[in-house]
């Protein structure tokens, strides 16, 4: 066996021994959970917070998604939206305080905006009268927000120009 052979064998054992004897390296994936979560909920937990989805506002289209079967996105009817004031009030609607874990409701729908740099942003909606909300999920947790008056009917409105995708038929 060569000097350099030895060399770096004697190294990787060093190394071997150094990382199995330290003690503050979590030694499980829930370990890892529950010494990194608590920290990072108490310093960015957005959870009432307004405008959580600016990057709305740079958004020049959406495509709306009406479920045939409520919380069954398999099939729907969809329709194109480019009118800016339309855009702009859902938007705006989006950005009111949120709240986390709202997830008794079952959505309805589902809103795509498509933004000018190529990104997709999504909200999910509902406007059942027991549950009428936008929802969407923001850094991992569901955040949701009272859908106005205003924009129920501007969903309502929108479904009488849906149809199915070429593809689905």
């Amino acid at each position: 066996m060569s000097l350099r052979t030895f060399f770096y064998v004697m190294l990787f054992v060093c190394f071997s021994l150094v990382a199995c004897q330290s003690s503050d390296i979590p030694n499980s994936i829930e370990n890892q959970k529950s010494a990194v979560k608590p920290a990072f909920a108490e310093a960015h937990s957005p959870d009432g917070t307004p405008n959580l989805l600016t990057e709305l506002r740079d958004c020049d289209s959406a495509v709306v998604m009406y479920y045939k079967k409520p919380g069954n996105p398999r099939f729907f009817q969809m329709v194109k939206v480019y009118k800016p004031e339309l855009l702009s009030s859902l938007a705006a609607n989006a950005n009111q305080p949120a709240l986390a874990g709202l997830n008794e409701c079952t959505s309805e729908g589902k809103i795509y905006y498509y933004g000018d740099r190529g990104e997709v942003l999504v909200l999910y909606f509902t406007v059942a009268d027991s549950c009428n909300r936008l929802s969407f999920i923001k850094t991992g947790e569901k955040y949701g927000v009272k859908l106005s008056p205003r924009n129920t009917k501007i969903l309502d409105s929108l479904k009488a120009f849906s149809y199915e995708p070429v593809g689905a038929r």
